[in-house]
């Protein structure tokens, strides 16, 4: 059996170990998996790299003139056709397309003229809108019918001329159509869901969990409460990328007009707006090293993820594998990386449920949720355990 995946990057980013990793699980199988994507750190082996820089960037600026990102860069994907050809896959299997670096309507008329399987692993909505990953947070649903006039149109990739999102809606479900054997998996049941109303109607639409290595995420003793002058504090965890949205400046007031002395709220990643931090709010920054990361989550008592929509969060997954519990909003993907036990959704937009959670959270103590936390994510999100089921489903399609 021959696999191959494409996504926008290897080895490094959410997607690009995915891919990594259920490559290495397919050749555990005995399966030959070639990965094809535009970027990498080092050096692949089993690889093939598309494009280069000069397409890849030409690529972007028509994509921002038109607004149709995945429709250019031909001269690649026609050598990346004849990769193909040669290859011979058994099933095309594509990850995150919307990186400037494939024409989608070309891969997709291949596989349709070639009666080649595609599995598409919705990561977010771009499979299935008029061009943007996500729409939750702007309320809207044109998506169901056709899009046109997209309130998302200056966002992600901007459509500076003009707005093409009914034309690519449109060619989505030609496109998709077209595939006599298309499988949709979505990484959670509500993407799963919500791509089955529209382009993967007429597709086997299933979920699969993305997975962490559980066991490199699990508690570790640090140094890191001394280092930052935190010990005998309650560390309250936040993401600084969402935390400093507007759309969260009320959460975020509210949670800083309640901090109390015995209370520090620690902001990692990118994002913060340093004039905004209280006494009681230190900011970390982004985090490079994956022991460094793990340590901070070891340390803290509990994460706040102020998230308005994801299709899944594998952050609130790693912190909870370290012993950490969550307290997330209940919107998108993100209600399905907590079970009420360990972690905690609330409503989206709700500051004081929010901070109530929190608060009982830090009253009760993190011992009372640590081993739920961790038995809670190898259970259901140990990447070889989820990862095993696209082994599974490759079997199945091709005996079928």
């Amino acid at each position: 059996m021959k696999i191959i995946q494409i996504n926008a990057c290897y080895g490094y980013g959410s997607t690009g170990i995915i891919v990594r990793d259920l490559q290495n699980i397919c050749i555990c199988n005995g399966i030959e998996c070639v990965v094809a994507f535009p970027y990498s750190k080092g050096e692949v082996s089993g690889g093939y790299k598309m494009g280069n820089l000069i397409s890849n960037k030409l690529h972007a600026v028509l994509a921002r003139i038109s607004g149709k990102q995945g429709y250019f860069s031909t001269l690649s994907t026609r050598r990346f056709l004849s990769f193909l050809e040669q290859y011979k896959p058994d099933i095309i299997h594509i990850h995150n397309l919307h990186g400037c670096y494939i024409n989608l309507p070309m891969l997709l008329k291949y596989a349709a003229k070639r009666k080649i399987t595609v599995v598409a692993t919705l990561h977010d909505c771009w499979f299935y809108t008029g061009g943007c990953s996500h729409y939750t947070s702007v309320e809207c649903d044109k998506w169901l019918k056709e899009c046109g006039k997209c309130p998302r149109r200056y966002q992600e990739t901007a459509a500076y001329l003009w707005d093409d999102s009914s034309q690519i809606l449109a060619d989505r479900k030609k496109l998709f159509g077209s595939i006599a054997n298309l499988v949709g998996v979505g990484v959670s049941n509500w993407i799963a869901e919500e791509a089955h109303k529209t382009v993967f109607k007429n597709a086997k639409c299933l979920t699969i969990y993305n997975g962490i290595d559980t066991e490199y995420f699990h508690p570790v003793e640090s140094d890191f409460r001394k280092k930052y002058n935190l010990e005998g504090k309650k560390i309250i965890l936040a993401p600084a990328n969402k935390w400093f949205m507007a759309i969260n400046r009320e959460t975020f007031d509210f949670f800083a007009s309640r901090l109390t002395d015995d209370m520090r709220m620690v902001f990692i990643g990118t994002g913060c707006d340093e004039s905004r931090l209280t006494d009681k709010m230190i900011n970390i920054g982004f985090v490079s090293s994956r022991e460094a990361i793990r340590e901070i989550y070891s340390a803290a008592d509990v994460m706040v993820n102020c998230t308005r929509e994801e299709s899944l969060s594998l952050l609130n997954v790693e912190v909870q594998a370290c012993g950490t519990p969550i307290i997330t909003y209940s919107n998108t993907g993100v209600k399905e990386t907590v079970d009420g036990k360990c972690g905690f959704a609330v409503e989206n937009g709700n500051s004081e449920a929010m901070w109530s959670m929190a608060a009982d959270v830090l009253l009760k103590g993190k011992k009372c949720f640590e081993g739920d936390c961790i038995s809670w994510t190898k259970h259901t999100f140990d990447r070889n355990q989820n990862y095993i089921k696209y082994i599974e489903l490759y079997r199945n399609l091709i005996s079928n």
